[in-house]
């Protein structure tokens, strides 16, 4: 009964720029890669980079824009924006909702899936760009205390940085609380435009942000033509719907695991992922399973 319930309120509940689900894959796909939404996701991608002094950049091109017709069920295989800048940067940004410590290892498969295929069949190494991944998370993934970090490759003993050609940002959502910005000193040198980004996705009020940021005039615009479409509405609840029971399996399966062995509910998660087409790679990370126990379930 209250699973029907939930279905109804996600399916019949009306839907506005304030309480929409600023995570949801579909949202964020719209609102990123929409061919003419270019402005908006160079905005996000430079407030994270003034938030480390890094230098920005003028203009990007979506390198997968947002398509209507495609089939989101196998989303779980391709990143959810990628995009090259006016240097020839390639930059993947990644929107995870639940996860543990693995998700690092996945942020990494995808950082360097996208690394070697910047180089064409019968190039030079040297013609390799950098690849930056930009992963924000609504769950605690490492004990920083920092809301931003970003990883790169160094040298133990000096601190010297091997190469400029992988960054590993992690934006860790469930970190950041506007009530202790005015006394907490992790969050003093925040970027005024990467805190407006962070209370975006928390779901701060659409007319705070566009006082503090004009990007957000844009976003709000965009949010008003996405959820009065119908089409990319259905698509959205149907993201939504599938969230949400999503999550209640992972629950039913860890309960069982108490039960019935955490083997038999392992097989359990796995193939209720894998008739999903979700990753295997991803699901062997959830699971603990091996790719190939994966392969003949």
């Amino acid at each position: 009964m209250k699973d029907l319930e939930k279905l109804k309120q996600i399916l019949n509940e009306p839907i506005t720029i304030n309480n929409l689900n600023r995570l949801n894959d579909y949202f964020i796909r719209y609102l990123f890669s929409h061919t003419g939404n270019e402005n908006i996701a160079l905005n996000f991608i430079n407030s994270v980079f003034k938030d480390l002094d890094f230098a920005t950049f003028n203009k990007i091109e979506i390198l997968n824009p947002f398509n209507i017709a495609e089939n989101y069920d196998e989303k779980e295989s391709i990143v959810d924006i990628k995009a090259t800048t006016e240097t020839g940067i390639t930059v993947l940004i990644e929107i995870q909702a639940r996860g543990n410590e693995d998700f690092i290892k996945r942020a990494l498969y995808y950082w360097a899936y996208n690394y070697s295929s910047s180089l064409n069949r019968g190039s030079f190494y040297d013609e390799l760009k950098a690849t930056v991944s930009i992963n924000i998370t609504n769950f605690i993934l490492t004990d920083e205390d920092k809301v931003h970090n970003c990883y790169v490759l160094k040298e133990l003993n000096n601190n010297k940085i091997l190469t400029d050609h992988c960054q590993l940002h992690f934006i860790e959502l469930p970190k950041f609380d506007l009530k202790d910005i005015p006394k907490s000193e992790n969050f003093s040198d925040i970027h005024k435009e990467f805190i407006s980004w962070v209370k975006f996705f928390k779901g701060e009020d659409m007319s705070i942000l566009m006082k503090e940021n004009t990007i957000f005039e844009e976003v709000e615009k965009k949010c008003r033509t996405f959820v009065n479409n119908s089409p990319v509405m259905d698509k959205y609840k149907k993201c939504e719907v599938d969230s949400y029971f999503f999550d209640k399996s992972l629950e039913l399966d860890l309960k069982k695991a108490k039960e019935e062995g955490i083997k038999e509910t392992q097989i359990s998660m796995a193939k209720n992922m894998k008739n999903r087409n979700m990753d295997f790679n991803f699901i062997s990370e959830l699971t603990g399973l091996s790719i190939k126990e994966i392969e003949e379930l």
